[in-house]
This record gives structure tokens, C-alpha cells and sequence, in this order.
């Protein structure tokens, strides 16, 4: 999910910014490329580095909510693989309708946790990704660039062509509010 956000998100500075850069293109200037590393600055914003950790301990207190789980689960089929033996036909079934409702819950709650923890990730990084597709924006209007691309489509670039670092900076400054 984080992976299709980046990549809408970076067609999407790609797209503005070719539009932008051809409509002032039209005489033959130099052509100013560049390239933004948007996982990087999505991770070392300020906001980021915050959204990050709010998300890893909440990612942490339900991963130790399941391990419990797991470990009760575990138990309990301990237990049950030892009195299979010794208890009746009736109880037998009981105790194995009882583990079944057990073993269900837990899967139940896990791929709750998994979906709370994807829209808590997209609703964190959603906010950020916009206003960094505005500083991107911002920075290549006002520094005359013909099109911003993301990294991972610049299969080569020059030297000085990456400007993370400006992104990154001008973000944690307000820019592109």
C-alpha cells in the first residue's frame, strides 16, 4: 500500500512538473532535470521521523497483543493434545470447538491489527506525501526546472541533480503548506 502511494505520488510530481517545465520551455532553453529520493525525505522530515515512530510503537504494542495470543493458542493446544486422550467423545469435541473459536479469534484480530496498521500508515503518510509533492512543486517553479522526477525513475543523472537534501529542508522550514 505505502509502495502504490509512493508511486501515484511520484507519477504525479513527474506529470505537474513535465507540464509545468513544457509550458515554460517554449523557446529552446537548457533543460533543467532533477530528482527528489521521496521514501528519504518522506522518512527524514520532521513530520515523518514523528509519523514513523507513532507508527512503529503502535505496530509494537500489537505485535505483542498477537504474541500473547499465539502463546495462549499454543498453550491451549498443548493442553488439549494432552487430555485427548483421557477425556470423552463429548468433551473431546467441546474442548476442540473451543480451541477452533480460539484459533479463529486470533486470525480475526491479526488481520484487524494488519488492516488498522496499513490505514494508519496511509493516513500518516498521505498528509506528508502532498506537502512534499508541493515543495517539489515550489522548488522546481522557482528554480526554473523542466521536470522533477522521482529516483527511482532517473536510471542516470549528473552530479547535483538530486535535490532530496532542498525537499527535505525546505519542508522542515513550512514551505508548501
Amino acid at each position: 500500500m505505502k509502495k502504490s502511494l509512493l508511486i501515484s505520488l511520484a507519477v504525479a510530481i513527474a506529470v505537474s512538473g513535465f507540464v509545468a517545465g513544457a509550458a515554460r520551455a517554449e523557446s529552446a532553453t537548457a533543460t533543467k532535470l532533477g530528482y527528489v529520493d521521496l521514501n528519504r525525505a518522506l522518512n527524514e522530515t520532521n513530520e515523518g521521523k514523528s509519523a514513523k515512530a507513532r507508527l512503529e510503537a503502535d505496530m509494537k504494542a500489537k505485535k505483542q497483543k498477537i504474541e500473547m495470543m499465539q502463546n495462549d493458542l499454543k498453550k491451549a493446544g498443548e493442553e488439549l493434545e494432552k487430555q485427548k486422550l483421557i477425556l470423552s467423545a463429548d468433551a473431546l469435541r467441546e474442548k476442540q470447538q473451543a480451541f477452533q473459536q480460539k484459533y479463529l479469534e486470533f486470525q480475526k484480530t491479526a488481520m484487524e491489527y494488519e488492516k488498522q496498521i496499513s490505514e494508519a500508515n496511509d493516513a500518516a503518510i498521505k498528509p506528508i506525501a502532498d506537502k512534499l509533492m508541493r515543495v517539489v512543486q515550489q522548488i522546481g517553479q522557482s528554480d526554473g526546472y523542466t521536470m522533477i522526477v522521482p529516483r527511482e525513475m532517473a536510471l542516470y543523472s549528473p552530479a547535483g541533480s538530486d535535490i532530496t537534501d532542498r525537499v527535505i529542508k525546505a519542508y522542515n522550514s513550512g514551505k508548501g503548506k
